[in-house]
Parts: structure tokens; sequence; C-alpha cells
């Protein structure tokens, strides 16, 4: 069965796509996030470990939806789900 990828973040966001994840973050649906990391996203680029951080995200969030289903992400530009 082929892997089924959504868009979450448009690639158009640039630098600010990690930001805007942070923005969006909702807890009660992600998982393995750290606290420190979204709010180190949240300040943006200038934050020394903005991409650090990123990469951590990246590496290790999972999405719960309803039907507990879990999601991973993916970025190539733009940032997608998949189911895991």
């Amino acid at each position: 069965m082929a892997t089924s990828y959504d868009l979450l973040i448009s690639d158009r966001h640039g630098i600010y796509i990690p930001q805007l994840f942070a923005k969006n973050y909702d807890e009660s649906k992600w998982r393995n996030i750290d606290p420190d990391d979204i709010r180190i996203l949240q300040e943006g680029p200038d934050n020394e470990w903005y991409w650090e951080t990123w990469d951590s995200v990246m590496d290790t969030a999972e999405y719960v939806d309803e039907d507990n289903n879990v999601y991973k992400l993916h970025q190539d530009g733009d940032v997608w789900v998949y189911c895991h």
C-alpha cells in the first residue's frame, strides 16, 4: 500500500515554516515535542537554536488523529504529514 502525504505547510512560508508550525501547534494532538522546542520555534529564525530545534521536531513529532492513527512529518520544501 502506498503512503499518502497530506500538505501541512506550503513552502511559500520559507524560513517561517517552523514558526508557523509552532504557532498552530495543538498539544492535544501532537506528541514527542518538548514545550521548550515550541517556545524556541515561536521566537522565529532569529533564535540561534531555531534550525536545530526544527530538525529535532521533524525527527520526533507525531500527530494522533481521532482514530489513533499516527502521523509523522516530512519536509521537501513543503511540510507534509503521512501516516506512520
